[in-house]
């Protein structure tokens, strides 16, 4: 009775977990205080389900305990490479979350182009923009999430034009990925 009653209150960081790091995975950069969050308290989250399986002698043979270790390891790690590198247009989280909200953002982006030209704390289909931007008639930004340290990561709107530069990774027709540095 117990041990079901730990293994229920242990689900639920775990979900918080898992959500948070999905999302984290699934925006535009992941930033310092993500990871300096997300990955200990998974690391602490895949021994507190490991280890009384392997005190009790039982291993890692439980039905899906490998399997949720095993998802701790794999969002943990991606979520270090991509604070390490920058996001990837390829990352299949990213492009689900991308096209979910491509037609969204791209009303946004035209509002934006043709009025303001400015906002903040706008939600934008399934992302955050701390700030969004019309540059110029050309480039309308929304920043959604930090990268690295202290660079700001988001997504770039270039119907007109293609950019250069290694700031901007191509995910769909005038949309891009863009890292503005500090």
């Amino acid at each position: 009775m117990g041990r079901s009653i730990g293994r229920a209150l242990l689900a639920v960081p775990t979900v918080g977990w898992e959500l948070a790091a999905i999302t984290a995975a699934s925006d535009a950069g992941v930033g310092f205080l993500e990871i300096a969050l997300l990955v200990p308290t998974g690391c602490v989250l895949a021994v507190s389900w490991g280890l009384p399986g392997v005190a009790s002698g039982g291993g890692w043979r439980r039905p899906g305990l490998l399997t949720l270790c095993a998802s701790f390891l794999a969002l943990g790690a991606g979520l270090v490479a991509i604070y390490l590198s920058s996001q990837s247009p390829v990352n299949p989280l990213f492009r689900a979350r991308f096209h979910a909200s491509e037609r969204a953002l791209t009303r946004a982006a035209e509002r934006l182009a043709a009025g303001p030209g400015h906002a903040e704390r706008l939600r934008v289909g399934l992302f955050r923009a701390t700030y969004a931007t019309a540059m110029s008639p050309e480039e309308v930004r929304f920043l959604t999430a930090d990268c690295g340290v202290v660079d700001q990561c988001g997504l770039a709107y270039r119907p007109r034009s293609r950019p250069t530069g290694a700031r901007y990774a191509h995910i769909a027709g005038p949309w891009y990925l863009i890292q503005e540095p500090f």
